[in-house]
């Protein structure tokens, strides 16, 4: 167990942990010397007062963050299942992936946030446009990076394949879908942190509910303080689901991470 808290000691990032802390003294030392006099850019201190706030009973933080992260999961979660069925049907048919190809880079080539105030017009102010949304941006990563991966399987595993005479789904669900996994790994990242932005840039545009609402209404109200506390807080978040995305496939999936952290070496 010592030598385990050693290792992890020594091997956490602490130059990282250096360069942020010090461009945070830096950052407190120009607003307080005025060399930065912009009433919209409050140092540290006064963001950490503004988020004191905002944890309080008064300030909303709570809901607004459980809102937007129940948004975040349910769309997230539909863009993983929706993109990897989609993406293996295409990489397994060359028929489907032919009749499929140009609709989806006309698809995914379109922005969403022109698409928002459309799903306000049908699907109302509530969650169910912002989920949509986001499970909407968060596919398309998700979909290219899975039928990539599949069609990248070697071809050595489609032969032992053939040589167990194993039916088509079989050989998807026992020798592509392990050989993908590395890749469908790098779309479910993609995709948490494309319908992570899309939901909040949502909640800031339209939709009356979440974290990106709460940043429209600190600006309104003029209080930059706690508006850069609910910027910062998204940045955060944003870290802190990828960090526990990557841990839950370590844990669940040792293999598929193996894999994924050697090709990106």
């Amino acid at each position: 167990m010592a030598v385990r808290i050693r290792r992890s000691f020594a091997s956490f990032n602490w130059l990282g942990i250096g360069t942020l802390f010090g461009v945070l003294v830096v950052w407190q030392l120009l607003v307080s010397t005025k060399i930065i006099n912009y009433s919209a850019i409050p140092g540290p201190i006064g963001i950490w007062d503004g988020f004191k706030y905002l944890i309080g009973p008064q300030g909303g933080l709570l809901t607004a963050l459980g809102h937007t992260l129940y948004c975040v999961a349910i769309a997230w979660m539909l863009a993983v299942v929706v993109g990897a069925a989609v993406g293996l049907l295409i990489a397994a048919n060359a028929t489907v992936a032919s009749w499929a190809g140009s609709t989806i880079d006309l698809l995914r080539s379109l922005p969403v946030i022109a698409l928002i105030p459309v799903a306000v017009l049908i699907w109302g102010i509530g969650s169910k446009a912002e989920i949509i949304l986001g499970a909407y941006s968060g596919m398309w990563p998700m979909l290219l990076n899975t039928a990539g991966g599949a069609r990248s399987v070697p071809p050595r595993l489609r032969e032992v394949a053939r040589t167990l005479r194993l039916t088509r789904r079989e050989t998807i669900v026992k020798i592509v879908m392990p050989a993908t996994g590395a890749a469908m790994l790098v779309g479910a990242r993609l995709a948490l942190a494309t319908s992570l932005v899309i939901c909040v840039v949502a909640e800031i545009l339209e939709l009356q509910s979440g974290v990106g609402y709460a940043v429209s209404l600190e600006l309104s109200g003029d209080e930059p303080a706690r508006m850069w506390a609910y910027v910062i807080l998204i940045g955060c978040l944003a870290i802190l689901l990828n960090f526990v995305l990557v841990r839950l496939v370590r844990v669940l999936f040792p293999g598929v991470a193996a894999a994924s952290e050697r090709s990106q070496a």
